[in-house]
């Protein structure tokens, strides 16, 4: 059994209906009452027979409601609709700034790490003291000889010290300065050595050396002649501060200056040697910092901060005239 179509009416219709199409059937007879039941009954499908083994009937059709009779109501599932969206808020830079300023939490943290800084800050403005030796402290063995004298050819530093270039000395433009560091200085006059002028501490010239005490320079000098004082420098007090006596830089501490003089037939040169307090560290307070020489109440150390070594064979701005 199957369902056909009407080629002329398009109504589907069993082709077991021996009344064939609907539309056609009531064409012929004329009679259009029961045209609705004829489509329905057209429309319906063929009816199944019992899968048991068996059974050769069709199981009853079931009757169609009638048009108009009322059906059963069937429960609708409830509609499931998208919860709307809650309004959210967004939070702007100054906003949240304020909201963590405003936390308890924070302002309990803030305000003991604000504690810890003014203790360190009142623990660390004071005066701090920084040890530290100017000139350095060197041992004789660790001190090389410089084996150079005035009135010799400057071939003879080139040879010790290594050849450099010269430079205008600032005392006198008639000189020419050979310089080896910062606290090494050869002065030349036409060809010759001037003045020979020391003030690093690996350095020795005749057993004198920068960094030893009063006493020992007095001693090496009396065997080069006559060890004299001779006025020179500043002879500033300094002041105390934390409990140093301090100055405000190297060049401001006091100096005192010994000599002695080289004659023939062993030389024609001075040997002059600067002393100053030793400088045992620094003062730093305020964003200064200070020279300290000695503890309040103690005296200080004098020792030797350079050597000169100056020919007396001719005149410069280091002897004043020619002596032999």
């Amino acid at each position: 059994m199957a369902l056909v179509r009407c080629p002329k009416h398009k109504i589907p219709y069993n082709d077991e209906n021996p009344r064939g199409c609907p539309a056609c059937a009531r064409e012929k007879s004329g009679d259009g009452k029961s045209l609705m039941q004829e489509l329905a009954r057209a429309q319906q499908p063929p009816t199944r027979t019992s899968a048991v083994p068996g059974a050769g009937e069709a199981m009853p059709r079931t009757k169609r409601p009638t048009r108009g009779a009322l059906r059963p109501s069937v429960p609708h599932p409830l509609a499931v609709t998208t919860p709307p969206k809650q309004p959210t808020t967004v939070e702007r830079p100054v906003g949240r700034l304020w909201r963590r300023a405003t936390d308890r939490r924070l302002f309990a943290g803030g305000g003991a790490l604000i504690v810890v800084l003014i203790v360190v800050l009142l623990l660390t403005s004071g005066p701090r003291f920084t040890p530290g030796m100017n000139p350095a402290v060197v041992a004789d063995a660790d001190a090389r000889p410089l084996p150079l004298v005035p009135n010799t050819p400057i071939s003879v530093a080139f040879s010790a010290l290594g050849t450099t270039p010269p430079k205008q000395n600032p005392d006198d433009s008639r000189l020419f300065r050979y310089t080896y560091g910062s606290d090494l200085a050869v002065d030349a006059a036409s060809g010759y050595i001037y003045a020979i002028t020391l003030r690093i501490a690996n350095r020795s010239w005749r057993g004198l050396r920068v960094g030893m005490n009063e006493r020992r320079a007095a001693g090496e000098l009396a065997l080069l002649g006559t060890p004299e004082e001779v006025t020179a420098g500043t002879q500033n007090q300094g002041q105390v501060q934390a409990g140093y006596l301090v100055f405000s830089s190297l060049e401001e501490r006091p100096r005192r200056r010994l000599r002695a003089e080289v004659r023939p037939p062993n030389g024609c040169f001075d040997v002059v040697v600067d002393l100053q307090p030793q400088a045992i560290g620094t003062i730093s307070a305020g964003g200064q910092r200070h020279v300290a020489v000695a503890r309040e109440g103690s005296s200080p150390t004098w020792v030797v901060t350079q050597i000169r070594i100056v020919s007396r064979s001719r005149s410069g701005p280091y002897a004043g005239n020619p002596a032999c």
